[in-house]
């Protein structure tokens, strides 16, 4: 399976997507620190500081959740189309080591390519705006890192909805339905009186909802003070680990089971 792996890692090096995936997250990481910076040199401005930019990406980790189902179309491109699944069985590899070596490579490029948009983000903050201290950006990291076994979840999921359904569309429309959809009605219905409490506790565990749940906390005046996110609590970080794991762990036992049935043409 490393050649396999190193055969991947090659093809992915040598396109454009996760160039043009990775540019585009950069560039825009970049312009915010650079409006930012703009406004600050009129005069006090609240916002041009490291604490500020770094917070809008902790609290944002769930719209980067949307991301793994673009890296995990990148990773497995058009596979079936191009008929490169069929040749590297007919090769001596089997379909369920292409799988794992998918998701191995998937995990490689999706590291390489966060630490490429976050050093630029980083560095690019501390020399545009005012430095807030390290905390911040420890804080950062946490939260990032609380984050990965539920991102990583997307991604797996991605990538086996490819595997199995054969078409990019499919897996896209498959993906949005399970992974968003599903989350988005059980909260609605866990709203919905104590006959539908089951959903209220399975929304809770679903992955997307665990990325965005937040709690504000707020003054005696009715001001937002500060938004604690799931991570930056014991029970909150403990669910989210845990979510992801879980998460991870279906979708690597439905990926083989179903590998092991499907008829790759």
């Amino acid at each position: 399976m490393m050649n396999y792996i190193k055969s991947e890692l090659y093809r992915i090096v040598h396109s454009k997507g996760i160039y043009i995936l990775s540019g585009i997250c950069a560039l825009l990481l970049l312009s915010m620190n650079v409006v930012l910076h703009l406004f600050g040199q009129g005069g006090h401005f609240a916002y041009n500081n490291t604490a500020f930019v770094f917070s809008m990406v902790w609290s944002a980790l769930n719209t980067v959740f949307f991301l793994t189902l673009v890296m995990g179309s990148i990773i497995f491109a058009d596979e079936y189309k191009n008929k490169t699944i069929s040749n590297s069985i007919a090769f001596g590899y089997s379909r369920i080591s292409l799988y794992f070596g998918k998701i191995l490579v998937g995990m490689i490029v999706s590291v390489a390519a966060l630490a490429a948009v976050l050093g630029i983000f980083i560095i690019s903050a501390y020399l545009l705006l005012e430095n807030s201290g390290i905390d911040v950006l420890l804080k950062m990291f946490r939260g990032i890192g609380a984050s990965i076994p539920a991102l990583l979840t997307g991604e797996i999921a991605a990538i086996t909805f490819c595997f199995l359904l054969g078409t990019t569309t499919g897996a896209i429309w498959s993906w949005f339905g399970l992974m968003i959809g599903v989350p988005m009605v059980s909260e609605i219905l866990g709203m919905m009186g104590k006959k539908f409490d089951f959903f209220a506790r399975l929304s809770k565990w679903l992955v997307y909802e665990v990325l965005q749940d937040n709690q504000i906390i707020v003054t005696e005046d009715g001001m937002a003070r500060e938004v604690v996110m799931a991570w930056m609590t014991r029970d909150g970080l403990i669910r989210m680990i845990l979510a992801g794991v879980i998460g991870i762990a279906i979708f690597l036992i439905w990926g083989v089971l179903g590998l092991r049935r499907k008829e790759i043409k």
